[in-house]
C-alpha cells in the first residue's frame, strides 16, 4: 500500500467518522447555540462548567467564537478543555440567519460589559449582540451568565453611578425577555416606600432595583450613600 493511497483512506475514514458524530449529535431534538466572546481566560472555568450541566440536561451544544475569542487562546484552549472534560460539541462559527435548527436556545456566556451594554442600547454590530437580537426576535429563549465586572457581586471598584448604569442595562436585557442566571430580583414595583429597614436587608456595594413609583425615604438614602449601594429605578408608569 502505498503512501498517497494510505494517506487517502485515512482522510476518508476521518471524514466518515466526523460526519457520524455530526449526524449523532444532530440527532438530539434539543439545540444550545453558545457564543462564547472576549479574552479573558479566568472566566472558562465557569463556562465549562455550564456547558457541561446543559449536556447532562440533553442538550446538543453548537459553539460559535467571536472574532475577539478566535484571535486569543480562549477558542484553542476552551475547546481543548471541552474534549478532557468528554464535552461533545459541533463547532461553527454561522451567523444567527443560517440556522435551520427548530427547538433551540441561546446562551451567552461571561458575557462582557461592551457587549452587554451594546444589546440594552440597540447596538448590533458584533456576533454576539446579532444573535441575540435574532434569538429574541424568534422569541427563543435567551440565557445569560455576566462577566464579573457586570455582576451584582463584583469586587471592581466602580463608581457608584457606573455600577447603576451597567445594573441598569442588565435589567433592559431582563425586559427584554434574557434569563440572567445570579442577577438579583428586582424590589417589588407594587412596593411604594424603601425604607431604612429594607436597605440593610442588602449588602454593601449591593444594587437595588425598584419601581418607577417607588419612593425612598431620607433615613433609606443615607443608608444607601453610606454603604455604596447603587439603585436602579425603574421609568416611572
Amino acid at each position: 500500500m502505498d503512501q498517497h493511497y494510505l494517506s487517502q483512506l485515512l482522510d476518508t475514514i476521518i471524514d466518515d467518522l466526523l460526519m457520524r458524530r455530526k449526524k449523532r449529535l444532530q440527532a438530539n431534538s434539543k439545540i444550545m447555540h453558545v457564543i462564547i466572546s472576549g479574552d479573558d481566560l479566568t472566566t472558562l472555568p465557569a463556562t465549562l462548567d455550564c456547558l457541561m450541566a446543559l449536556t447532562h440536561s440533553g442538550y446538543c451544544l453548537r459553539l460559535a467564537f467571536s472574532c475577539s475569542a478566535s484571535h486569543s487562546a480562549l477558542q484553542a484552549t476552551c475547546l481543548d478543555a471541552l474534549t478532557q472534560r468528554g464535552i461533545d460539541v459541533l463547532c461553527d462559527n454561522c451567523e444567527p440567519g443560517a440556522v435551520t435548527d427548530n427547538d433551540w436556545g441561546l446562551y451567552l456566556p461571561a458575557l462582557s460589559t461592551n457587549s452587554m451594554s451594546k444589546i440594552a442600547l440597540g447596538i448590533r454590530d458584533n456576533l454576539v449582540c446579532r444573535w441575540a437580537f435574532y434569538a429574541l426576535a424568534q422569541n427563543k429563549p435567551v440565557i445569560v451568565t455576566l462577566n464579573a465586572e457586570c455582576r451584582h457581586d463584583s469586587t471592581t471598584h466602580f463608581a457608584p453611578a457606573l455600577r447603576a448604569r451597567l445594573a441598569n442595562y442588565a435589567a433592559i436585557l431582563m425586559e427584554y425577555g434574557c434569563t440572567i442566571i445570579g442577577q438579583p430580583a428586582p424590589v417589588s414595583p407594587e412596593k411604594r416606600l424603601l425604607t431604612l429597614s429594607d436597605v440593610r436587608q442588602h449588602p454593601s456595594g449591593d444594587t437595588l432595583h425598584i419601581g418607577g413609583n417607588t419612593l425612598i425615604t431620607p433615613a433609606a438614602r443615607d443608608e444607601i450613600r453610606d454603604r455604596g449601594i447603587a439603585i436602579v429605578q425603574r421609568l416611572k408608569e
